[in-house]
């Protein structure tokens, strides 16, 4: 073979080769494209509108704040025994007064006088018994003396009965005039006590907490004139709703805190529960000792602290967390999405009540799980899922119906 012939050998072969070559190449690539379509057919990719719910717990914090006042056992409203027209006046309010201390006075001029006459009148009528006790005496005597002359027949019967009529007689008129006097003597002392009662005094130990009249005032019987408060011990009475009933019992402590202030003050002793309830409030009375604090006065107006009931953590959440056709009222349990890891998962959830487009729920939820919104109708129970950024509110969803390991691989091509 000649050097010609060989050179054109060669050039066929060549070519052969290149055409082979891109032949080869041609059906690589419309293999891959094959595959690549195969796999698209394989998963879905499906976006959805998503948010990352962070439930809170809408447990109220602190305590309960029940308002009420200092008061004391004892306070003694002063009344006016008698009317008339006050002339001294000293129970100051706020003063500090022991029992029997003068708070006031009232004109007394007329009761003077009145017993001055029942006086005179006593004295009178005693000077009138002694006389009638002579004379009862000197009667006797005359019918001791026709006695004994009746018994030696000098005197006649008719002597001795005459005799005795004027002793029982004397005898009558003593009487009379010792009645006479036990009676000036009651009167006396009946004036006495009105000119008693024309001083006021302090019933109890104790302060002066409201004075209701003034100096020269003209009161009539049974009006009010002061109130005497004592300084211990203090008590505090307050009201519960029935529904609290049970909260508290006799024996158990609270604290109690000044109005404007959340700071303790004192604390106190419930002694008794009112044995029946309030219904115009709906309401029970609570009475309760107070064993500590200082500086505290009757009339100081505090608050009852009780510690809440431990309350059932509700969450917080949109309504495009549940299903378009879903019936949400109060009590009625219905299902949402969440997130757990890289899947999807279903929650059966209590619903309490709906406001606008957020629905609370009391539970089926724990705090911080990540709630789908919008859900597709075609998620399913463990769907692989990516979520994007907090700050974002989409994500892609992908659903495979092959393995896991396919799945994987279609969320990486959709990242691609």
């Amino acid at each position: 073979m000649n050097r010609t012939s060989k050179i054109h050998i060669g050039i066929f072969t060549l070519l052969g080769s290149i055409i082979t070559g891109c032949t080869a190449g041609s059906r690589t690539l419309e293999d891959g494209n094959r595959s690549a379509a195969n796999a698209s057919s394989s998963t879905r990719l499906i976006a959805v509108n998503v948010f990352e719910a962070q439930p809170s717990n809408s447990t109220t914090a602190g305590d309960l704040l029940i308002p009420a006042a200092l008061s004391v056992e004892n306070t003694a409203i002063v009344l006016a025994e008698r009317e008339g027209r006050i002339t001294r006046l000293g129970g100051q309010e706020g003063a500090r007064v022991d029992k029997g201390d003068v708070l006031a006075e009232f004109n007394a001029d007329d009761q003077h006088s009145q017993l001055r006459q029942a006086e005179l009148e006593v004295s009178r009528l005693k000077v009138e018994e002694q006389q009638y006790e002579a004379l009862v005496k000197l009667n006797k005597s005359e019918l001791d003396r026709e006695l004994l002359l009746a018994r030696q027949n000098i005197s006649s019967k008719s002597d001795v009965e005459r005799a005795e009529y004027k002793l029982d007689q004397s005898r009558h008129e003593y009487e009379k005039t010792q009645l006479a006097t036990q009676s000036g003597q009651a009167r006396v002392e009946a004036v006495k006590i009105e000119i008693a009662k024309s001083t006021v005094r302090a019933p109890i130990r104790g302060i002066v907490t409201r004075r209701y009249v003034t100096l020269g005032t003209n009161v009539a019987r049974n009006d009010k004139l002061f109130e005497v408060s004592q300084l211990s011990p203090l008590k505090v009475k307050f009201q519960l709703p029935q529904s609290e009933k049970g909260r508290l019992n006799p024996g158990q402590i609270v604290n109690l805190s000044s109005a404007n202030s959340d700071a303790l003050i004192a604390s106190a002793r419930i002694r008794r529960i009112d044995p029946l309830a309030d219904a115009t409030s709906n309401t029970l009375g609570y009475l309760a000792d107070v064993v500590s604090g200082s500086g505290l006065i009757p009339g100081l107006a505090v608050n009852v602290h009780l510690p809440r009931a431990a309350a059932v953590p509700s969450f917080w959440i949109p309504r495009a967390a549940f299903a378009a056709n879903a019936e949400l009222q109060n009590g009625t349990l219905s299902t949402i999405w969440v997130v757990e890891g890289d899947k999807t998962a279903t929650r059966l959830v209590q619903v309490r009540t709906v406001e606008g487009d957020q629905v609370e729920i009391v539970s089926g939820l724990n705090v911080n799980e990540r709630v789908i919104l919008t859900p597709s109708k075609e998620l399913k129970e463990g769907d692989v899922v990516e979520v994007n950024s907090p700050q974002r509110s989409q994500a892609i969803f992908l659903f495979s119906h092959s393995s896991d390991c396919c799945a994987n691989q279609s969320v990486k091509s959709a990242a691609d």
